[in-house]
């Protein structure tokens, strides 16, 4: 056998080792978590609110079977970053211990840093302890510790967890206008847009871009003004103020000849 393939072959039993090795300690570890956070059944949730000192409260409501946020914005929500928020309850708890025999203000729950609502149950979020790492949170008389893979979720940006469709899911397009010209046979690639990334409005005004009109089948029409100053085009929109960044090559194919020069 050359060395070469050898050499490969320990390289790989090594790694196959190690992967081994980080299974079983995992394992072990999880099996010595008291159950979950809570017994909720995340199918059932129908609200969710997060409230923080170093954050944007949000506040968010299923409706007919998908999640729309209330607030900061009345806008349909990602339904996948809301379930990201309703799976913090079945977090594995590494250990529990009655509020009474603790300092809520030295583990951060008086007041709480974050606080986390599904329903009629809320969870008052801690800061972490020392030694693991491990975050302290309240539900009622009893504090868990918990492995604290989940606070980014809680800090998230508002605009993060928006719905990225340009056109609002479950609505119908009805036209697209693009410098005031009605453009025809491109409503379903206009509904099907997804932005790569929403951004908060910097309450400036639009720039002098490309217009682009929407209307729907409520009568309503949203309006975007096309930002091509930078390698990443953005639609920004008014009412509520949010830029949605897109992917060059698919702005280009949806404004086709009215995309104008690019910088």
């Amino acid at each position: 056998m050359q060395r070469a393939t050898r050499t490969n072959l320990i390289l790989v039993g090594i790694a196959g080792l190690l992967g081994l090795a980080v299974f079983w300690q995992v394992g072990t570890e999880t099996a010595r978590f008291e159950p979950p956070l809570s017994t909720l059944d995340p199918a059932r949730v129908e609200r969710v609110a997060v409230n923080c000192h170093a954050c944007t409260v949000r506040r968010f409501e299923r409706r007919d079977g998908q999640w729309q946020m209330l607030e900061p914005y009345a806008l349909p929500a990602d339904d996948a970053m809301v379930e990201r928020l309703i799976d913090i309850a079945a977090s594995p708890v590494r250990l529990r211990r009655p509020l009474h025999e603790l300092e809520p203000k030295k583990i951060g729950l008086d007041p709480p840093l974050m606080q986390l609502v599904l329903d009629d149950e809320s969870f008052d979020i801690g800061v972490t302890d020392a030694l693991r790492g491990d975050r302290y949170v309240r539900s009622g008389d009893v504090v868990a510790m918990l492995p604290d893979r989940f606070s980014p979720f809680l800090t998230a940006t508002a605009e993060s967890e928006l719905d990225r469709h340009l056109v609002p899911r479950g609505a119908m397009l009805e036209r697209v206008s693009i410098d005031g010209e009605e453009v025809p046979g491109v409503l379903a690639d206009w509904s099907a847009v997804v932005a790569t990334h929403i951004r908060a409005g910097n309450a400036e005004p639009a720039p002098a871009g490309t217009l682009v009109e929407l209307g729907l089948d409520n009568g309503s029409v949203l309006t975007y003004r096309i930002d091509r100053r930078t390698d990443t085009p953005i639609a920004w929109r008014t009412q509520p103020d949010l830029g949605f960044e897109l992917d060059p090559a698919v702005l280009d194919r949806l404004l086709g000849e009215h995309r104008g020069p690019t910088p």
